[in-house]
């Protein structure tokens, strides 16, 4: 497939097969040379999936970086030269305007200037993993949204990047609820079907077939959804551990109640809760709103 790009800061060069960076100096307010950074912009939509390219860099030192973007919008960086690692994931930090590393290995002294790197980095939910040569060298856990994806160059050589490669994968909801007539009514007929309406792969714990434990099946399903949907009217303590640790995680979470609960557990109750009413008419409206949700997350 032929992707458009465009360079929207600094100086590379763009032909039919690869993407050049040019290194260029200019002084700053002090009169001192500083290395001009570039950014190269891509029509390409991704959230989930793998993305692959070849990079040559003749300074051992050069940055480049693909860049995801996240539910914070706090910028994703992957790549080469991360926070004095060769091979990392470093996010920036609005807050302290700085860069936190998220992962990272390696010595910048050992890359070989001479030759070309296979890159390799999937998403999948908040599953986030870079490879060097198809050997696994970082991974961690954030949430990436729907973005056009970037490159960022830095360097005081030239850096080349070809060969490149997106395959997309189904963003998942994972659904977490109690397994009962009355729940699976609610789950077939509105929950499945909204969220299919969404371009979401469904899944639940009960459609497991696998020999793996059902715990380390659950937490991985958690880690590669991009949104959890918890059903959460009875006190059933699965759900409840399952809606914690997606939580913990910072995973995008809608929470679902009948109203005929009285009171929500104090741990969740400042949680925003879509409530329903268990009716021809509560269903109609229960979708309508968990439609509302999804448009914020996607």
């Amino acid at each position: 497939m032929k992707y458009k790009w465009l360079v929207t800061s600094g100086f590379s060069e763009i032909n039919d097969t690869e993407i050049k960076y040019i290194p260029k100096t200019k002084k700053d307010e002090l009169g001192d040379e500083r290395i001009v950074n570039s950014f190269v912009g891509s029509d390409i939509s991704f959230e989930n999936g793998t993305i692959e390219f070849d990079v040559k860099s003749k300074d051992k030192f050069g940055i480049c970086q693909l860049i995801l973007n996240t539910d914070t919008g706090a910028d994703l960086n992957i790549g080469l030269n991360t926070a004095g690692y060769l091979y990392g994931i470093v996010q920036f930090d609005r807050k302290t305007n700085k860069w936190d590393l998220l992962a990272g290995v390696g010595e910048p002294e050992t890359f070989d200037t001479n030759k070309f790197y296979k890159v390799k980095i999937t998403v999948s939910g908040s599953i986030i993993s870079l490879y060097i040569n198809d050997i696994l060298v970082a991974s961690t856990i954030k949430n990436v949204r729907k973005g056009q994806l970037q490159i960022a160059f830095s360097s005081k050589e030239e850096v080349i990047v070809k060969n490149f490669k997106v395959s997309l994968l189904k963003p998942k909801a994972f659904i977490v609820m109690q397994f009962s007539d009355e729940y699976n009514q609610l789950y077939t007929e509105v929950i499945k079907p909204v969220c299919e309406s969404y371009g979401l792969e469904v899944e639940r714990a009960d459609e497991f077939y696998t020999a793996t434990p059902i715990i380390q099946d659950i937490v991985k399903s958690i880690k590669n959804a991009s949104v959890i949907i918890a059903e959460i009217t009875p006190d059933n303590p699965n759900v409840f551990y399952e809606v914690g640790y997606a939580h913990a995680i910072e995973k995008p979470t809608i929470l679902l109640s009948d109203v005929k609960r009285e009171k929500l557990p104090f741990d969740i109750s400042g949680f925003r809760t879509l409530f329903y009413e268990n009716s021809i008419a509560g269903k109609t409206k229960v979708e309508r709103n968990l439609k509302k949700f999804l448009d914020n997350i996607f």
